[in-house]
């Protein structure tokens, strides 16, 4: 569900910072993972707090009622010690993640560079750098780890407190002769010690804690709601599509209408503005510009990646935006400067566009001779 979700993300979703592909990565390797600390051994641990505090205070009261009543009432602190214990340890999680994922990051960018890193000797430089991400995050977490140690430690005294307390009165009740010692033994046992061996659900803590957290970068994930259409299988975009295809054999009419744009990782800067232009089907345009002159971002709205700012981008005057998404990009093909290959084999990453049907082998070697690999490809073994 959540690679799923991913998938189907606007660009815009990719270009924040929180999103690279190794943060990603990281949620669907290490959070799903994460989210089996609250399975078994939790939820029974939780069942097996309820039932021992719940006889245990029956027992008591039964046995001595008096001393029953105070133990019952130290019930909810040394609980809610143990909610503190998790609560610290989720939240010192939580900074030892946001240190990871930075780290992680940094590491996959230059892994993906591996080649440019050993041209340019770089290795020591970038083990330099690394080093200081972690120790940029260390030093601004050590405040929160040591305030975090001693609450955790006060957690931990309290519950003695309150032991040393009932055993003061257990004490009282045993010098006045109101209850024996085997009376206020029962009772001890049953809801202090009880209390803090049904507590040993808490032992869970850091498992829930990242169980809790991975449930949190889960959610975040699943909620992002992609704002262009990626439905699949709209039966009017499929009219639409052959409506497209079926008017000009040798192209399509696109126009660009006043089309304003700004990514939104930088809204204060327009990549476009007001650009207008028309090409007719069968004529091909060239784009020609420095870098960030808006060349790329054309064919990124052309492709339907991002939507315009103000007006918007026509295909045989249809407005895109109208057109579901899936079935409009069956329509088009973009043949990048950055080629990709996927792993397997030519064959499949030539054939990698058709997914609903099979292409055969003559068309395979049709698109081979087109792009002029029909030599290299029948080379190989």
């Amino acid at each position: 569900m959540g690679f799923q979700t991913i998938m189907i993300q606007d660009m815009a979703f990719f270009d924040e910072p929180a999103n690279t592909t190794n943060a990603l990565s990281n949620v669907l390797s290490n959070s799903t993972d994460d989210l089996a600390g609250m399975g078994g051994p939790v939820m029974g641990g939780i069942f097996t707090f309820i039932l021992t505090i719940l006889g245990g205070i029956i027992l008591s009261l039964v046995v001595c009622w008096k001393l029953a009543l105070l133990c019952t009432a130290t019930i909810p602190i040394v609980v809610a010690c143990g909610w503190l214990r998790l609560q610290i340890l989720n939240a010192f999680d939580t900074k030892v993640r946001q240190s990871g994922i930075d780290s992680a990051a940094y590491a996959g960018e230059l892994i993906g560079s591996v080649r440019t890193v050993a041209s340019l000797g770089l290795e020591e430089y970038s083990m330099r750098q690394y080093d200081s991400i972690l120790a940029q995050r260390s030093a601004k977490s050590l405040q929160s780890i040591l305030s975090a140690s001693s609450l955790y430690a006060a957690s931990q005294s309290v519950v003695y407190l309150c032991a040393a307390l009932v055993f003061w009165y257990g004490g009282q009740l045993i010098a006045d002769r109101e209850y024996s010692t085997f009376q206020v033994y029962v009772c001890f046992v049953s809801l202090i010690s009880g209390s803090q061996i049904a507590g040993s659900i808490f032992t869970f803590a850091p498992d829930a804690s990242k169980a809790m957290h991975a449930s949190q970068e889960l959610d975040k994930v699943m909620q992002a709601k992609p704002k262009i259409n990626h439905a699949f299988g709209n039966a009017e975009a499929e009219t639409e599509k052959h409506d497209i295809q079926a008017q000009h054999p040798k192209g399509c009419r696109i126009e660009f209408e006043d089309v304003t744009f700004s990514y939104p990782s930088r809204p204060d800067r327009l990549a476009l503005n007001n650009f207008s232009i028309i090409v007719e089907p069968g004529q091909t345009l060239a784009l020609i510009g420095q870098t960030g002159s808006g060349k790329s971002t054309c064919v990124s709205l052309l492709e339907r990646f991002y939507e315009p700012d103000l007006d918007r981008v026509l295909v045989d005057r249809h407005d895109i935006t109208e057109l579901d998404v899936n079935a409009y990009r069956q329509t088009i093909s973009l043949v990048s400067q950055e080629s990709i290959m996927f792993s397997g084999t030519i064959r499949e990453n030539i054939a990698v566009g058709q997914v609903e049907r099979e292409v055969s082998d003559p068309e395979i070697m049709e698109a081979c001779r087109q792009a002029s690999i029909i030599n290299f490809v029948q080379s190989l073994p």
